[in-house]
């Protein structure tokens, strides 16, 4: 004998794979006493029937109400146990088969849930009905089933529902009593058998659309409801209660293409496809009559010759009744049976007679299938008895009991059983705690149930929770949650788990990580608080143990040695929190501890959307408040500061995760990770901590303090690390915006915008006059620069540098707290460089400020392509026009060439010499604008060669734009004079005059002589 517990098993895996059977559809029809020594008395009620002297309320009054109506001879008994998938209706069957002993009254046909196909099924009734036959019936359906494959037979079925819905199916008839929706109900459902020809074939029904290609092949799928039957024919070994046995939307191709234009042109028939697409359920109804029609001769069940389960039934209940016997029918599963159940409604509808013997029917069926019984079976139902959804009263003792179970092994529980049965004895069932060691206790019975704890089950007394303890058990049932099914208890909590731990448990490793997934994890303290500085795979094994089997307290010594923990490291002390000496009287702490939902995550459970909304709101708000970008003169509070600070840090940048609401940072963003680990966890319980209370005084808290942790140690550890990412916050925005370059940037694109609108570079000589300046009120723009100057005023209005400047760079003082002083010396420098080197300017804006400040940029990017775009044909312009009005002027000012001309046009005008007769308002308008053209023009301009053509293009805007309107006007006035020139030579004039006026103008302007010298010859020649 061994004196330690560690690696302690007192079941095999061998034990449990042949006791535990959470799905009785599996249990060997030879286990009634695996099956009774587990079962655990069922909760169930009696909606339904007569109820008798102390019924009590589990599976005992089923057994009663059955051996009640033993004896009557004019009626037959229909026993319904009902219940959802899971909840035990199997059992409360084989429960009664086990406790009905044999009695010559009566012969007993059991069919359990574990039959294999319908075949098989069948044979088991065959072979069980009393009265012999049915070689013949067996035979037919072997033939039709056994020399065929499945898709075989499952084609013929598809075809024997169209012969049915064609020929067998008989019209509706209606009633005089029947309402409107059965009215139409009928019509329908004859509408959809098609009109009879004059031989009574019905056509353009349902029948029809079945032999379409698209149809056919839904209805043949793999997985479709016609595959499913086909699989309970050829393979399936228990049918479920769950199990597709409709025809459903999806076993017709109702969104298919192609299926009209297949129809052709059979009008009927396209009408009749559009009445199932917009409502099919009419048609999936008469489907459903159609297949239980077909299946039966499918598979030879039904024949016009021979026998028939009918016909045995009959013989049987015949032979019966001539014995003074009667037939008593237990199905754990009616759902076995499927779509041949009619063969059992109509005997349950035939009564018993004098040559008739009577039936006692009891059979398991979900509630939904109950409810779908035929009339005629509904009302014959004797008894209906309900299993509750969730019938364990005692969920710690139907786990026990099946722990006992797996301890004493089948061969065990058979020999109990078999001596019970020889001695009558009632409570037969030993308990494995104390009989283990050759009918003596366990050894280790008195350490395993002190450290394990125990558990009181009827007729076996306290049995061991091992490897389970109260705790564990609860935190066990807990995660299964409180509508589990017996089924579902079993699966994980006494199969899964004890198969698990058995390899574990021997090797030391239990519990393993997959621990947790069979567990309530839910935790109220803090990981490291329970493993103090232990890390590593041992520490997050011995974590587990403290969490499942100790709710977060130290662990008795018995569960210390059979998982192989060290005792010395796993010790534990209970962390007390320290009060003050004089502590005032503390406030009503009146909400539940919050950080549970945190304690979780660190678990590996998801973070509920809330409290990652919650925590990100908190630890923005708590950075944020300790940025002091105002210091820097950078407003974030609102406006296009904001904008900026926001794009670069917000809640999305505190990363908890994949599995976390929403996406995460993108890139060019701030991105923080908090893990689960335990400095992350302490700095969330801190944030949360000083966000509701506003300090740090552990006693006076709306909620409790979390135990475990040092407030003091909290306080500074938050105050780190917030001040550790806002100062990565300051930088990486001072990065963004580059100081104050982001400033220069906007500022330095408005100047360069208003260059190309015209402005002077002399007249934008500091910020101020950038800022004030406008481009309304310059010259108007020549054609080869209109598309630089219309995308110049719109970057003027697009640009917000007034704006970014009161963001980036200004003080803000006063009562309104708008900016007041401008930190200018950076942009004044700033500005000199752009106006020496605006594309240069454009370039850098472009490339650098597309995520801080993307307006700023795309308005550079824009400016800057037009500007490459249109320079050189500008350029070009200007050349034109200064040489134009170099030769034109002939050194003298615009102004005294406009006079003179003036003075010529007026007195042609006068003399209605002038022309065009229509261009007086052109030539005079080209006058008035050379009359204030300037005289400094550079006439003698070729350009700077040092600079670049856009930068020469920018730089010269302010008078080039001048100069190539001038030389415009200076071309209309040119061609006036001489188409007058003409009118005069053709018109003739008063030589006087003009020899007067040729003088003066003579005298005062050269450039004009020609024109006058002309003028004056044309007179004297028509003088």
């Amino acid at each position: 004998m061994t004196s330690t517990m560690k690696g302690f098993r007192c079941w095999t895996n061998r034990d449990v794979r042949q006791t535990v059977y959470s799905d009785i559809g599996a249990l060997p029809s030879n286990a009634d006493a695996v099956f009774l020594a587990a079962h655990t008395p069922t909760v169930v009620s009696h909606p339904k029937g007569e109820q008798l002297p102390d019924d009590g309320s589990d599976e005992r009054q089923v057994l009663r109400a059955l051996q009640a109506h033993i004896g009557d001879p004019d009626r037959n008994t229909l026993i319904a146990v009902t219940g959802e998938s899971g909840a035990g209706k199997s059992h409360v069957v084989r429960w009664v088969n086990a406790h009905l002993n044999p009695d010559p009254r009566y012969h007993v046909l059991y069919v359990p849930r574990a039959v294999q196909t319908i075949r098989e099924l069948l044979r088991a009734i065959v072979a069980g009905l009393p009265g012999g036959g049915g070689q013949d019936l067996m035979k037919r359906i072997d033939a039709a089933v056994g020399k065929t494959t499945p898709a075989e037979l499952q084609d013929r079925l598809l075809e024997e529902m169209r012969l049915a819905l064609t020929w067998t199916l008989e019209l509706s008839a209606g009633s005089s009593d029947e309402d409107p929706d059965k009215q139409s109900a009928r019509e329908e459902r004859n509408n959809l058998l098609g009109e009879p020809d004059e031989n009574g074939k019905r056509r353009d029904g349902l029948a029809d659309l079945l032999a379409l290609p698209q149809v056919n092949r839904v209805l043949l799928r793999p997985d479709g409801l016609l595959d499913n039957v086909m699989q309970s024919i050829f393979a399936q070994t228990s049918r479920r209660d769950e199990q597709q046995e409709r025809f459903e939307d999806a076993d017709l191709p109702l969104r298919a293409p192609g299926v009209r234009r297949e129809l052709g042109r059979n009008g009927n028939l396209r009408v009749l496809w559009n009445q199932i697409t917009l409502d099919p359920e009419p048609a999936l109804r008469l489907l459903d009559e159609a297949l239980r029609k077909a299946l039966p001769r499918t598979i030879g069940l039904h024949d016009h010759t021979g026998e028939t389960l009918s016909l045995l039934f009959q013989r049987s209940r015949q032979a019966l009744r001539q014995q003074g016997r009667e037939l008593v029918l237990l199905f754990e599963d009616l759902a076995q049976f499927g779509l041949v159940d009619g063969e059992l409604y109509d005997q349950f509808v035939i009564q018993p007679g004098a040559d008739m013997a009577p039936l006692r029917v009891l059979f398991a069926v979900t509630e939904h299938r109950y409810k779908d019984f035929p009339e005629t079976v509904q009302t014959r139902i004797t008894h209906q008895f309900k299993v509750d959804t969730f019938p364990l009263e005692d969920r710690d003792a139907f786990v026990a009991r099946y722990l006992n179970l797996v301890r004493l092994g089948r061969r065990n529980v058979e020999a109990a059983w078999s001596e019970a049965g020889s001695s009558g004895t009632e409570d037969w069932v030993p308990n494995a705690c104390d009989t283990r060691e050759e009918g003596l206790p366990c050894q280790f019975r008195s350490q395993c149930h002190a450290g394990f704890d125990t558990t009181d089950v009827p007729g076996l007394g306290s049995v061991g929770l091992y490897p389970y303890n109260n705790i564990a058990l609860r935190r066990s049932l807990e995660a299964r949650g409180s509508d589990a099914t017996p089924r579902q208890i079993l699966d994980v909590c006494v199969s899964e788990a004890l198969v698990e731990a058995e390899p574990q448990i021997a090797r030391g490793t239990y519990p393993h990580e997959r621990v947790r997934e069979r567990f309530d994890f839910k935790v109220q303290r803090g990981k490291e608080t329970l493993l103090t500085d232990r890390a590593g795979t041992e520490a997050e094994r011995l974590y587990r143990a403290l969490v499942i089997w100790g709710d977060e307290e130290p662990l008795p010594s018995a569960v210390l040695d059979a998982f192989g923990f060290d005792r010395s490291a796993a010790r534990q002390q209970k962390v007390v929190p320290t009060v003050p000496p004089k502590q005032r009287e503390k406030p009503a702490q009146v909400q539940p501890n919050p950080l549970s939902d945190l304690f979780q995550w660190q678990n590996g459970v998801r973070l509920p959307d809330s409290q990652v909304d919650l925590y990100r709101g908190i630890l923005l708000r708590l950075v944020s408040s300790r940025l002091d970008l105002d210091q820097d003169l950078y407003h974030t509070a609102n406006g296009h500061g904001a904008e900026i600070f926001n794009g670069l840090f917000n809640r999305q940048s505190f990363d908890f995760g994949s599995d976390a609401r929403g996406r995460s940072a993108g890139a060019g963003r701030l991105h923080f990770e908090l893990g689960r680990n335990a400095e992350d966890i302490r700095l969330l319980i801190a944030a949360r901590w000083f966000v509701d209370h506003g300090h740090w005084l552990s006693e006076k808290g709306r909620w409790p303090w979390p135990e475990g942790y040092d407030p003091v140690e909290m306080m500074f550890g938050l105050e780190e690390r917030l001040d550790f990412w806002a100062e990565l916050v300051r930088t990486a925005f001072r990065d963004r915006v580059g100081g104050r370059d982001l400033a220069c940037a906007a500022v330095g694109t408005r100047a360069v915008a208003l260059l190309a609108a015209g402005a002077s570079p002399h007249e934008l000589r500091n910020v101020g006059a950038v800022l004030r300046e406008t481009a309304g009120a310059v010259t108007k723009t020549t054609p080869g620069w209109a598309a630089v100057d219309r995308m110049a005023r719109d970057v003027l209005r697009r640009v917000p540098a007034t704006d970014l400047l009161g963001q980036l760079a200004a003080v803000r003082q006063g009562p309104t707290g708008k900016p007041q002083l401008i930190d200018a010396g950076e942009l004044e420098a700033g500005l000199q460089r752009v106006l020496s080197e605006p594309m240069e300017h454009l370039r850098t804006v472009a490339a650098r400020y597309a995520d801080a400040e993307p307006v700023v940029a795309k308005a550079a990017k824009d400016l800057l392509t037009v500007l490459e775009g249109e320079t050189a044909g500008f350029l070009a312009e200007v050349a034109t026009a200064v040489k134009e009005l170099a030769g034109g002027l002939e050194g003298q000012t615009p102004t005294s060439v406009a006079h003179a001309a003036k003075e010529v046009g007026k007195r042609a005008l006068d003399n209605h010499l002038f022309s065009p007769r229509d261009g007086w308002w052109a030539f005079s308008n080209a006058l008035e604008r050379l009359e204030i053209l300037p005289g400094d023009l550079p006439l003698d301009w070729q350009g700077d060669v040092a600079a670049s053509a856009a930068q020469e293009a920018l730089s010269i805007q302010h008078w080039a734009r001048k100069a190539v309107v001038g030389a415009q006007d200076l071309e209309v006035v040119r061609r006036a004079m001489a188409a007058t020139r003409q009118e005069c030579t053709r018109s003739g004039g008063r030589a006087g005059d003009l020899d007067h006026l040729s003088a003066i103008v003579r005298r005062k302007l050269g450039q004009v002589e020609v024109l006058l010298q002309a003028l004056s010859t044309v007179e004297v020649e028509n003088g």
